[in-house]
């Protein structure tokens, strides 16, 4: 079985980790980019996420996350570049906020190493946010800032290692299931695998030639701002954080450059779209709540950004993933809709993934994010 040959369609935040996965069980795994590896086009671009294990978005994640955890550190271990960053998670919320209690409930029943902040502690711990009176908030101690683009880069290099090979640059036309096995066409040449991953973000199933779950691409955009005090907004003074009031909800960075910090905002500014036709400049409504956090929430912060970028990422009607077969062939293994909050638990879907092609204990995965759950198979 180990000597089977597998692709990986797409080497961004789930393939490389799919790549660094089967290659070290012996597969002969091959990975294909249409795009540099890593590149800022996808979901591993703009410079950092957040690592957290208290997750609002789902319980059925954190056993995902607590061994990401073990592989982000293992990875980190093994890598000449740093992209782990144990800042902890600060999530701060107005007085009686139902999302943060029911946040740090999940973080209690799961025995996930947290804090509970009253506003004064808030306040004296961490004064670069503003506040109006009566916030409190969530420390995350196993939070983490990770920078995703060196994260690709060390799980390939890895692969690389272990024997795998990539080819960067290299658009994959068409995936098409046959009898024994799945052929590849790539720069219009085809090749057969025995079995194939399809990991492509934003640009989803659109290459397999049968029908496949569909998922949504979305703009999203990161910008950056200067601050007056950067020693403030260093990794070992401002985590990572999300924050919610009544009228906005952001994630904010600390700075990584030396002289900006990062913000994030939820939204998607458009909904849907061609990942090929994507509008890459940003205007100024796409910075709107970004510069009104910038200006309202955070101390010491330039109320204009200084620079700003598009990121692509792909989506499902629930806004969770889908990590499993291919509905028409157990040879086609889908990891993709990751939805926003997927690069974190990257490490974690890559063993899912290998455990999916050698048919480990996929159980618990494909009980919460099948592709044949209802509503991302209608």
């Amino acid at each position: 079985m180990a000597s089977k040959s597998i692709a990986v369609v797409g080497v961004g935040a789930m393939g490389s980790m799919a790549l660094w996965q089967l290659a070290g069980r012996g597969y002969r795994v091959t990975g294909f980019d249409r795009m540099g590896v890593p590149h800022d086009m996808g979901a591993h671009g703009a410079e950092s996420r957040i690592f957290r294990l208290a997750y609002r978005e789902g319980k059925q994640y954190i056993p995902l996350l607590k061994r990401s955890l073990e592989l982000w550190k293992e990875l980190q271990a093994g890598s000449d570049r740093k992209f782990h960053y144990p800042t902890g998670c600060l999530y701060i919320g107005d007085r009686g906020a139902d999302w943060l209690l029911g946040t740090i409930e999940g973080a209690r029943e799961h025995d996930v190493r947290h804090e509970v902040l009253d506003e004064t502690e808030l306040r004296r711990r961490f004064p670069q946010h503003r506040l109006s009176g009566g916030e409190f908030a969530l420390f995350d101690v196993d939070g983490a800032l990770l920078r995703p683009e060196l994260g690709v880069r060390a799980a390939v290099r890895a692969a690389k290692a272990l024997g795998a090979t990539v080819n960067e640059g290299c658009e994959v036309e068409r995936i098409e299931p046959v009898a024994d096995g799945v052929d590849v066409t790539a720069d219009g040449t085809t090749r057969r695998f025995d079995a194939a991953v399809v990991t492509c973000g934003a640009w989803g199933t659109r290459a397999i030639s049968v029908p496949s779950p569909r998922f949504i691409a979305r703009r999203l955009v990161g910008t950056w701002f200067g601050v007056d005090d950067v020693g403030a907004y260093l990794p070992d003074r401002f985590p990572v954080c999300i924050r919610r009031t009544s009228e906005i909800d952001y994630s904010g960075f600390p700075s990584m450059d030396g002289w900006t910090i990062k913000i994030m905002p939820p939204v998607n500014f458009q909904s849907d779209i061609d990942p090929d036709e994507v509008i890459r400049t940003v205007s100024h409504a796409d910075t709107a709540i970004m510069r009104r956090v910038a200006q309202t929430l955070l101390e010491g912060v330039d109320p204009e950004p200084a620079r700003s970028g598009v990121y692509l990422d792909g989506f499902t009607a629930d806004d969770h993933p889908i990590i499993d077969h291919h509905p028409a062939s157990e040879r086609i293994v889908i990891a993709a809709g990751f939805s926003g909050h997927g690069y974190k638990m990257a490490p974690a879907v890559g063993v899912a993934i290998a455990d999916l092609i050698d048919g480990g204990d996929t159980a618990y995965i494909r009980a919460h994010f099948s592709a044949g759950r209802p509503a991302v198979s209608a």
